[in-house]
């Protein structure tokens, strides 16, 4: 797919091709999942399940990109917007690693293999994820910046696997 980027430091924009996989959306009990939660959420996890599938993206084009973690958000059998959020997610989820981003993704064939996961109840399972970025969705304006002057980039409509 293709995609435009922003580099906020040079105030300029790449262009390249990305390949993304989304394997199947597998779950676990999110008591399964390893961090420093406190107390409250601890108990929160109890009630919930994880849900997690493993992202293969790859640069396709060979065009040098700033890879950074794609947006995708979680698509309920329900349509209706997620009830747990895990902010700055520091926890570690068995057979769903968090791989760090590549040093670089400038050549064609790199290769980023990493994991999404999201959390819900288990009356609302997660169906899907739903890719944002530009094109696709929005972009993300920082305060400052100049607005972009080539709108036909960007809300294309979302990419979904299900």
């Amino acid at each position: 797919m293709p995609v435009r980027q922003y580099n906020r430091m040079s105030k300029t924009y790449s262009e390249g091709v990305l390949g993304i996989i989304v394997q199947p959306i597998r779950r676990a009990p999110a008591t399964t999942i390893r961090g420093d939660f406190d107390a409250d959420s601890r108990a929160l996890l109890k009630t919930r399940t994880a849900y997690y599938a493993n992202v293969v993206i790859t640069n396709e084009s060979g065009d040098a990109l700033s890879l950074y973690a794609p947006r995708f958000n979680p698509v309920f059998r329900d349509g209706g917007p997620s009830d747990v959020i895990l902010m700055g997610f520091g926890g570690d989820l068995p057979n769903c690693p968090e791989t760090p981003q590549p040093e670089s993704f400038d050549h064609r064939g790199d290769r980023w293999v990493t994991c999404m996961v999201n959390v819900s109840t288990p009356s609302r399972p997660i169906t899907g994820l739903q890719y944002m970025d530009p094109p696709y969705g929005s972009e993300g304006h920082y305060p400052g910046d100049p607005s972009p002057d080539f709108n036909k980039y960007y809300d294309l409509g979302t990419i979904i696997w299900s």
